[in-house]
């Protein structure tokens, strides 16, 4: 089955993010946050199609001051995405690590290790260590 998808520009206007579609669904709103323009949009265009939300894909169309950002916006998304990822990782092999050398080596050369203080080394060995199968390497870091 086929979903529909429509096009939504995003523009900045007042003080407020302005969403609109014109793929035959005429559909708007205003945001204050840009955070709240995807969930919203959505929530509008269910609202008006009856179709729910994950039976329709957007896409998206920033333009900002008559200029078109989009390819911009969407790589700043995707490299944003990216870093999230890899920074879980680093975080989750970190916590392993400290797990893995308390005790073997001394707080203050895992942390010299690590880059870290020898204090925030001590804070990681009290919480949990993630099992093995909990740190996962992210699959895609090269931006497309």
């Amino acid at each position: 089955m086929r979903f529909p998808a429509f096009t939504v520009t995003v523009t900045r206007e007042a003080g407020q993010w302005i969403a609109k579609t014109a793929d035959g669904v005429e559909a708007a709103g205003e945001f204050k946050r840009f955070p709240d323009v995807d969930p919203g949009m959505r929530k509008v265009i269910a609202n008006l199609t009856g179709l729910p939300p994950e039976r329709f894909f957007l896409r998206w169309r920033y333009e900002f001051e008559d200029q078109d950002a989009t390819d911009l916006v969407l790589q700043y998304q995707e490299a944003h995405r990216i870093a999230e990822d890899v920074a879980e990782w680093r975080e989750g092999v970190r916590a392993r690590l400290v797990a893995t050398l308390n005790g073997r080596l001394s707080q203050r050369a895992i942390a010299d290790l690590l880059g870290l203080s020898h204090q925030r080394v001590n804070q990681l060995t009290r919480g949990p260590a993630p099992e093995a199968a909990d740190v996962v390497k992210p699959g895609r870091w090269v931006p497309l």
